[in-house]
């Protein structure tokens, strides 16, 4: 056992010691001898704790006091038993950290098998988050070629333009994070889809992750705003066609729109909110094959140039979609509303053919 990597101890006057420093996991040592106080700052460089023992008997700290300093790190979940060195990864060492404020990733990264459809600059920015945060194997997907407003700086060159935008990707992402599978037998179905679209997402591959049983992650770039969301699990949440259906009970004639929009020449995310849209979406991304709780779904999250923080709403299924039991079970009263207040409409995240 030894202390969780990245954990210093403070000086906060005589006699009180501090492992830590935010508050969610930090621990205060206070009545300590002078002593002892030598001994809890040898802490974080002692790599077990038969060393620290030997050491506090080397300074004279009696045996149950040692225990009883050894048992209040242990009781605040400080300690590890992971080898020495283990934790060099920036993100391994930030969850270990984390796990002493009572947050864990149930599952493995490196396990999680993650595809993107989409490579404009915000999806390819999304793939590499991926990639770099330990996700074991991500697919890229997008045929379509390299456009003048891809060109980001550690992305796509200004020489990648016209090319195609998948192979660009691959290489790029495997230069990055040489140790992340980019390819995955057929058999093998993926723990997230993500779905980077402009404007509207095609329901036809929305159809197809539904009948496959597939949870997806919605990001849709519109003319003002990055929506994330809904993630959707299958048969358990709401899901796109239900924000359709939302969506046409404010404007009837959107579903002509939307078919419009879906044949337009793709725009670019402004510059900010292609990182800040990378960034969240990785993040919604990356709770999900951790096996904790997504904030996405059953909700968008949308993102302005203006705003600093991204705006939530809740979607309950809509009772005309029959996704999932519930929506089966509401009225058509219920129609458009949560806990009786109508659902504001959301940016469009896919189209009517």
């Amino acid at each position: 056992m030894r202390l969780r990597p990245g954990f210093e101890v403070f000086w906060r006057e005589r006699g009180a010691s501090q492992l830590g420093l935010d508050p969610r996991c930090a621990l205060r040592l206070e009545g300590l001898s002078d002593a002892e106080q030598r001994l809890v700052d040898e802490i974080p460089r002692v790599l077990d704790v038969a060393t620290l023992r030997q050491r506090g008997n080397q300074l004279g700290v009696p045996r149950r006091r040692v225990a009883a300093l050894l048992g209040r790190v242990q009781e605040s979940n400080l300690l590890t038993d992971r080898p020495h060195g283990c934790d060099q990864d920036p993100d391994a060492a930030y969850w270990h950290r984390a796990a002493a404020g009572g947050l864990t990733r149930p599952a493995d990264r490196a396990q999680a098998v993650v595809e993107v459809r989409g490579l404009d600059r915000l999806g390819l920015r999304l793939a590499l988050i991926a990639a770099e945060a330990g996700a074991g194997t991500v697919l890229v997907r997008d045929e379509t070629v390299v456009r003048a407003e891809d060109v980001s700086p550690g992305l796509y060159r200004p020489v990648d333009v016209g090319r195609c935008r998948e192979r660009i990707a691959v290489s790029l992402i495997r230069a990055a994070v040489p140790s992340v599978r980019m390819s995955a037998p057929a058999s093998v179905r993926p723990d997230l889809v993500v779905l980077v679209r402009p404007d509207v997402v095609d329901p036809v591959p929305v159809r197809a992750l539904m009948r496959e049983d597939v949870p997806h992650l919605c990001v849709v770039t519109g003319e003002l705003a990055v929506t994330v969301g809904p993630l959707v699990r299958p048969g358990l949440s709401a899901c796109t066609r239900c924000l359709d259906l939302y969506r046409c009970d404010e404007d009837e004639r959107w579903p002509a729109l939307a078919t419009q929009a879906a044949a337009r020449r793709p725009h670019g995310p402004e510059t900010s909110l292609a990182w800040s849209g990378a960034a969240l979406a990785a993040q919604m991304l990356l709770a999900a094959v951790d096996g904790r709780q997504v904030q996405a779904e059953g909700a968008t999250l949308e993102l302005t140039g203006w705003q600093a923080v991204p705006v939530e709403r809740r979607w309950d299924p809509h009772p005309e979609c029959g996704c999932t039991q519930t929506s089966l079970e509401r009225s058509p009263q219920e129609r458009g509303t949560r806990e009786g207040v109508r659902t504001p409409a959301a940016p469009w995240v896919t189209m009517h053919r």
